[in-house]
């Protein structure tokens, strides 16, 4: 298949942004308390797998499967599809798990579209204020109609950071949590929502200038990071690469407002213990 037009773009984003919508609608009105049910615990017990994973992922995959683009899901993993190879939709059908389990903080429906190594656009949906957000390099960022855009803070000792412990990250090796605290010391205020999606939703509206994570995995940052650039800002990641198709491996992001230097290389410190 040939690059994408800006008018197949739009017409992916007019479908996604519906279904999007439409999944979180309704499973919101279903309000289930069996969707908290807790069917799996991953990495040591770190790692939470609810009912409501599952309920989310078949709708989502359900409406996307007829585009007939490859598709990788957080729980079911990569569906091929041999006609598109330069494209792949990435869906985390409930990224906050744990937050949505416990009414803790933000949680989000997260889809987006890549081609080869880049985003095209990303959709996400906050299950607690129901709002949609949506964008990309070529259509800009907005949250429903309203257009967003990154920060203009300059200086890494003003701006806030968007972090967390992954499920992967060994919480109890001091080596390591020293390495990370160092590493986030030059920020001026540090904050962990419990969401990627969610934080890069920050940096995308200007509310957080810098999103930093290391062993994250990619279905948890796809669509955030696709907001962030149609927002106006950068990111680096490290350790995807989709011409190989292996996704099984947690990744290194960073994503700005573009007016600082933020690289993948201030985790240098913490991937020598990591």
């Amino acid at each position: 298949m040939t690059e994408l037009t800006i008018n197949d773009i739009q017409g992916l984003v007019v479908l996604t942004t519906e279904l999007v919508r439409k999944v979180g609608k309704k499973f919101i009105r279903a309000n289930s308390q069996d969707a908290k049910k807790v069917i799996d615990l991953q990495i040591n017990g770190r790692e939470t797998k609810l009912a409501a994973d599952k309920i989310l992922e078949d709708q989502l995959i359900k409406g996307l499967k007829g585009v007939g683009f490859p598709i990788l899901s957080e729980e079911t993993g990569f569906i091929a599809s041999e006609k598109f190879p330069n494209l792949l939709w990435v869906i985390d059908p409930l990224d906050g798990s744990y937050n949505f389990s416990r009414n803790l903080g933000p949680s989000m429906i997260s889809v987006a579209l890549w081609e080869n190594n880049q985003p095209l656009f990303g959709v996400l949906f906050n299950l607690g204020t129901r709002q949609l957000s949506f964008g990309g390099p070529k259509i800009g960022a907005y949250v429903e109609d309203v257009l967003i855009h990154v920060s203009d803070r300059a200086e890494p000792g003003q701006a806030t950071l968007c972090t967390g412990f992954p499920s992967r990250f060994p919480i109890g090796d001091r080596l390591a949590v020293e390495a990370f605290a160092t590493t986030m010391s030059s920020f001026g205020k540090i904050r962990m929502i419990g969401s990627a999606a969610a934080s890069l939703w920050l940096v995308a509206t200007g509310a957080a200038d810098v999103y930093a994570e290391h062993n994250i995995m990619f279905w948890d940052v796809a669509a955030g990071l696709a907001l962030v650039n149609g927002a106006g800002g950068t990111f680096q990641i490290e350790g995807v690469d989709m011409s190989e198709r292996v996704f099984s491996e947690p990744c290194t992001v960073v994503a700005s407002n573009g007016k600082f230097d933020a690289s993948v290389s201030m985790f240098d410190s913490v991937r020598g213990l990591v």
